[in-house]
């Protein structure tokens, strides 16, 4: 009889835990609020469009297996050579080995200036250049790993002549020198590819080439653009070396519907950027909007006095316009509620949920900016990091969440 009491007791202590450990899973798993931490943002009045990207510009001949010796989007005199022709695979080979000692050689002589640099300096780059090396290999960017490596051992080496551990690189310096005489004659002498007007010259394999003139776009209605666009006409791979942009000015042709081009009412001046292509924003003119009443559409004209290897190297491109920005608190839009006619959000303070009430300085389908500084009991009371209820039921001041 002992016995099966204890026995009902332990299964009763059991059942009891068991029956809180649920409560609290299903507490935990159907709550009936979820919140999200208002934060700093930086929000745009934007509009995306297609259209063309117009530049003073000249393909450079060339053909056959090449090697650049500028970088995309680097500005040259007119003479400048900026590829090489091969005629066999090895040269390329060569010329690959030839630029990696030129940097190799390049680090030792940087590595000998160590003038007013003392030890507890170095000690503190070393470790500083090693954390950016682990990062990066953390972060699998390897495209910074040549360069986070070469800060590395620069440290390393500057230590070493600080320290005493070596007097100069002078034996290294010569081994490279020999190997680059080797490579030197493996190359040879390839054909040059020079530009015979300065600009910025744009390496074939990244560019695309406009085969409309900016004569033709100027005649085309918004729709034949539209059209265009749609096709993908207008555009083609360039041939040869690659282009030459003779003129950092430049001009973007854009469609857009005519309601999205009352944007540009009053507006002088804009942002443009291309996500995807060319991420960087950019200041730009509005040059002139024309809408079509027929076709529902509108034609813009954007001008352009910034350059990049990034944009130079596109013809046509979806285009992010920005007409306005804005700074505030950002609150979800699925948090916004209106009690008595007044906007506003609930926050969670605590285990209770509180109306705030909000001014809104931009809004778009996802996200609420409103002003810094808010404060209870004013216009706008949202506060930076407060906890705003973005999913909740039957919500109200002073609700026991």
């Amino acid at each position: 009889m002992k016995a099966s009491v204890i026995k009902y007791g332990l299964f009763a202590a059991l059942g009891l835990a068991a029956a809180y450990l649920a409560v609290q899973i299903f507490t935990v798993l159907d709550r009936p609020y979820r919140t999200e931490t208002a934060i700093l943002y930086d929000m745009s009045d934007s509009l995306s469009c297609g259209g063309y990207l117009v530049f003073e510009q000249a393909e450079v001949p060339g053909e056959g297996q090449m090697g650049y010796l500028v970088a995309s989007g680097e500005r040259v005199a007119a003479g400048t050579q900026v590829a090489e022709i091969y005629s066999d695979p090895s040269q390329a080979r060569a010329r690959t080995a030839l630029t990696e000692l030129d940097a190799q050689l390049e680090l030792l002589r940087r590595s000998e200036n160590t003038a007013g640099t003392d030890v507890d300096v170095l000690l503190n780059q070393r470790q500083s250049a090693l954390y950016d090396l682990l990062d990066s290999l953390d972060r699998q960017d390897y495209g910074q790993l040549t360069t986070k490596s070469n800060n590395y051992l620069l440290t390393l080496n500057r230590l070493q002549i600080t320290t005493g551990a070596v007097k100069d690189f002078s034996g290294a310096k010569e081994l490279i020198a020999q190997e680059q005489a080797a490579q030197q004659a493996n190359l040879g002498s390839p054909a040059p590819v020079t530009v015979s007007t300065g600009g910025y010259f744009v390496t074939a394999d990244t560019a695309q080439m406009l085969t409309y003139s900016k004569e033709e776009l100027d005649g085309m209605s918004a729709l034949e653009m539209t059209d265009a666009l749609l096709n993908g006409s207008g555009v083609r791979a360039v041939s040869g070396a690659g282009k030459l942009v003779t003129d950092y000015k430049w001009y973007f042709y854009g469609v857009c519907t005519a309601d999205e081009s009352k944007k540009f009412e009053s507006v002088t001046s804009v942002d443009i950027s291309f996500p995807g292509a060319a991420e960087k924003v950019l200041p730009a003119t509005v040059e002139s909007v024309k809408v079509e009443e027929d076709s529902g559409l509108a034609k813009f004209v954007l001008s352009c006095e910034y350059v990049g290897a990034d944009v130079m190297s596109l013809a046509s491109a979806t285009a992010r316009i920005d007409f306005q920005s804005f700074k505030g608190v950002r609150v979800s839009a699925k948090a916004l509620n209106i009690v008595d006619g007044v906007k506003g959000v609930y926050v969670k303070y605590g285990n209770l949920a509180r109306f705030r009430k909000i001014t809104v300085l931009y809004q778009d389908d996802q996200y609420i900016l409103v002003p810094e500084g808010g404060k209870v009991g004013t216009d706008n009371e949202v506060r930076l990091f407060d906890e705003v209820i973005v999913e909740g039921t039957d919500l109200y001041d002073g609700k026991i969440l």
